[in-house]
């Protein structure tokens, strides 16, 4: 169930007065309807031989503009996108990510 706001941020560009990268991740989309759950079991098992951390994975409507280069904030939590999200049955219905926190 889509109980959860979040925003997917997208990546800084430009830089500041001093020549340095931009530090602020920009809202690309604010406010959508996500469910959020642990990942557990076989999936958590198989995340593991990745080597990579996965910790939650969000479930949002489908949008064909997300990358692997964004990010997911949940209240106060940022959430790095592990991989590509995936479209659901390839229906362009739903995406699905899976995250680790940044925060």
């Amino acid at each position: 169930m889509r109980r959860h706001k979040i925003d997917i941020l997208k990546p800084p560009t430009g830089r500041d007065d001093y020549g340095e990268p931009l530090d602020e991740w920009p809202v690309f989309k604010a406010n959508i309807w996500a469910s959020k759950e642990d990942v557990i079991g076989k999936e958590f098992y198989s995340a593991l031989t990745t080597g990579t951390k996965v910790e939650k994975k969000f479930t949002t409507q489908y949008f064909n503009d997300i990358s692997s280069e964004m990010r997911i904030k949940h209240g106060n939590a940022i959430y790095e996108i592990i991989g590509q999200p995936i479209n659901v049955g390839d229906k362009n219905l739903e995406l699905l990510y899976y995250c680790r926190l940044v925060n």
